[in-house]
């Protein structure tokens, strides 16, 4: 008979532990936090929500939503780059972009491309409008016109990049070869 009193008893304090333990990871999973700078894209059952988390403390539903935090600072890409100008030489540059992501629109890009914009995107916009302005141009243009292409590089990134919410801030060519 004790045996089966202690039995009940060691039953009951498991069965309290795994409770307690579970409420735990309930109260954990609830709460969050989005560092300065950042927006926090919230997913429901993976899928994406209109809703968008600001900096500070947020409130989610534990095993059913999750929040994808993004960096809305503005960073910097630079890249080699070469290209052919107007008159077939080979012109290589370093060149690099300032750029932020929308930060009300974070989940509309977190939705459309995820979390790898940069590569899918941004490299591959900015090689493509550097070759664009470089083939317009001569060997000669490119260095006695360097501000005018520039500005005319800074254009058309700020118009290829808009539709994926993301804002150019600068453009520039650091070295010409």
């Amino acid at each position: 008979m004790d045996n089966n009193i202690n039995m009940k008893r060691i039953v009951r304090l498991i069965g309290a532990g795994l409770a307690f333990i579970f409420l735990l990871v309930l109260l954990f999973g609830t709460f969050g936090k989005i560092d300065a700078g950042h927006r926090g894209v919230l997913l429901e059952f993976g899928a994406v929500s209109d809703e968008i988390k600001p900096e500070g403390l947020y409130i989610k539903v534990p095993f059913v939503q999750s929040v994808q935090r993004v960096d809305v600072r503005i960073q910097k890409e630079q890249v080699e780059a070469s290209a052919a100008s107007k008159d077939l030489q080979t012109v290589h540059s370093l060149i690099a972009v300032n750029y932020r992501v929308q930060p009300d629109r974070v989940n509309a890009l977190w939705q459309k491309i995820g979390r790898d914009y940069k590569i899918t995107i941004i490299d591959p916009t900015l090689q493509e409008v550097y070759k664009a302005n470089t083939a317009k141009h001569s060997a000669e243009e490119l260095i006695k016109q360097r501000e005018a292409i520039r500005e005319a590089i800074l254009g058309d990134l700020k118009e290829k990049l808009a539709p994926y919410h993301i804002i150019v801030e600068a453009f520039n060519i650091v070295n010409f070869d």
